[in-house]
């Protein structure tokens, strides 16, 4: 039976009258009469605060209930389900979410699941620890990192999430990509507010929306939720944003990898494809097949078992493969002897992949838009992959021209032979000031990287200056160390980055030596690599007849072509080792 604010009450009323009863006929406690009936109402009000709230283990996830929502704890640790009135608002079928988990070069494992009261269930490990506390309509949790590096705490919202209220009171469509610290997140007429977060972005895996909560090193952090029925104020601004479009479950449904695809290899013969995704539960295995032309050797060809993962049908696993490409991959689900469903990517490729940061220069502000020749150089947006044909998707700024990264994919294939992919995430007209971690371009930037994954690219190329000119070289050297640092750390491990030395403003001011000296500083201290000298692309390298500032299409090719030379110069001592 459930103990209801009735029962409650009526209880109360009862021990109340039972307590002054006894009391009167005792003489000596008539003066704590008022104490012991205050002390034993709040007594009985701590009954019924947690009477709402039941927790049960069956058989081996911890199921919550409460009269506003149901939780489920796995025996991971992770809580996997949030179902408020009604309405699921977590997602643990995409990738390797598990609705809420810890992220350190990996996901994190808690397995230590123990219920310590009525109402909070403790997960842990040496690494991470997790107290979910259950109220009747909220449920407050407390992460922790045991660890001496960052330690990152995912929420990976459902998919039918579609709209939420930003910190500044704005209505707008998810899934995106900000700094919010709280928001309420809307599904059909229910709302989950979630507080105490770092930030949120997204899309991840197609049109998941991601709550991120970074945690330093030993430092711990409180989230609170709250459920509660949507508003008829927040039904009718919902009602008129615009429709997503509608989505249609598949058989199989293949996460990974996407067309135009570029993995990171590992060594200058080998690295691996991951394939992910669900197929619906009618089948009893499934295999997977690359095929295509290795860097070096042949390609086996033939089908591998891939793992099928749980009672949701998930499957995550990587595949040791050669570098080259295009590869084709080919999924197929079987029943008995037979295929029940396929799906297969015709172009994937195992190379180099870089992530663009900083400026115009760095972004699509070229006086013409360049292509790709080698038909073997793709871009990232962040949600697709495409064919590396400017404008250049996933750029902060949105700019539309020219730019250099076509020029520096071809070099970067001629010379290497596999597939290159790159990651542009600049915005034009920017200081360092504006990318430091507590604004805007900082966590876009960070977003591409943590998409990208663990080593799943080489280096970062950043191309920024024009705008610092009036910085003195010591300021600037600390405020760009900052943003390498700090992007080192939040992604929990040491990927490289090269600094161009650029300082041009036009034919009259062609460098600026305080700028010039603290790009050269980051070199000098190895806190960055080398990148190119873009100051001395003058003359017709420059649009407006020389006159400009950005570059024209003859200077959008010497500048990827010198990018190439530098990187080549550290790539070949890496894949030599």
């Amino acid at each position: 039976m459930t103990y209801t604010k009735r029962h409650f009450f009526m209880d109360l009323v009862y021990a109340v009258n039972l307590l002054e009863e006894k009391l009167l006929h005792m003489e000596k406690f008539k003066r704590d009469i008022p104490k012991l009936i205050i002390t034993a109402a709040l007594l009985l009000y701590a009954c019924y605060a947690s009477a709402d709230v039941t927790i049960s283990l069956e058989p081996t996830s911890y199921q919550v209930k409460t009269p506003s929502y149901t939780a489920e704890v796995a025996p991971n640790g992770s809580l996997t389900s949030f179902i408020a009135n009604g309405e699921e608002f977590l997602e643990s079928k995409v990738s390797i979410s598990r609705g809420s988990y810890f992220y350190q070069n990996g996901v994190v494992e808690i397995p230590k699941v123990e219920k310590i009261d009525d109402q909070t269930i403790k997960a842990s490990s040496d690494k991470a620890e997790v107290k979910y506390h259950f109220g009747e309509s909220s449920s407050d949790w407390t992460v922790s990192n045991h660890t001496n590096s960052q330690l990152i705490f995912f929420i990976i919202l459902n998919k039918q999430v579609r709209s939420a209220r930003n910190p500044t009171g704005n209505i707008v469509k998810v899934p995106a990509t900000a700094d919010w610290k709280n928001a309420d997140w809307y599904h059909d007429k229910s709302k989950l507010s979630i507080s105490g977060i770092s930030r949120i972005w997204g899309p991840w895996e197609g049109d998941s929306q991601v709550v991120e909560v970074d945690l330093v090193p030993n430092e711990s952090k409180a989230i609170a939720l709250t459920t509660a029925a949507m508003s008829t104020a927040e039904l009718a601004a919902i009602a008129a944003l615009p429709l997503p479009k509608a989505s249609v479950e598949q058989p199989l449904t293949l996460l990974s990898p996407k067309n135009y695809q570029v993995f990171q290899r590992r060594t200058r013969t080998e690295g691996f494809i991951q394939i992910s995704g669900r197929i619906l539960p009618q089948a009893t295995r499934l295999e997977a097949r690359i095929t295509g032309s290795p860097l070096q050797g042949n390609l086996n060809g033939s089908w591998q078992n891939i793992p099928i993962i749980g009672p949701d049908q998930e499957f995550n696993a990587e595949l040791k493969t050669p570098a080259g490409g295009w590869y084709k991959v080919e999924v197929r689900a079987l029943k008995g002897g037979s295929s029940a469903a396929e799906a297969s990517v015709d172009r994937v490729g195992v190379g180099e992949v870089f992530v663009g940061a900083g400026q115009s220069n760095s972004t699509n502000s070229g006086q013409e838009k360049i292509q790709q020749t080698s038909g073997m150089v793709s871009a990232f947006s962040g949600s697709d992959w495409q064919i590396a044909n400017d404008p250049q998707p996933g750029v902060h700024d949105r700019s539309g021209g020219g730019s250099f990264w076509p020029a520096f994919g071809d070099a970067m294939y001629a010379k290497y032979h596999v597939p290159i992919g790159v990651a542009v995430t600049g915005h034009g007209g920017t200081s360092v000031n504006q990318w430091q971690a507590d604004g805007e371009l900082f966590p876009w930037m960070m977003t591409r990287i943590r998409q990208l994954g663990y080593k799943g690219f080489r280096a970062v190329l950043w191309h920024q200056g024009e705008s610092d000119t009036g910085m003195t070289t010591e300021e600037y050297a600390k405020k760009l160390t900052q943003i390498i640092r700090g992007s080192q750390d939040e992604a929990s491990w040491q990927f490289p980055w090269f600094i161009a030395q650029v300082s041009y403003h036009s034919p009259e001011e062609t460098i600026h030596a305080s700028t010039r000296d603290a790009q050269k500083t980051l070199w000098d201290t190895k806190v960055a690599l080398e990148g190119p000298d873009t100051d001395i692309l003058t003359g017709d390298n420059r649009d407006y007849a020389g006159k400009g500032i950005h570059f024209s299409p003859k200077g959008l090719r010497a500048h990827g072509e010198m990018w190439a030379e530098k990187v080549g110069k550290y790539l070949d001592i890496v894949l030599a080792k």
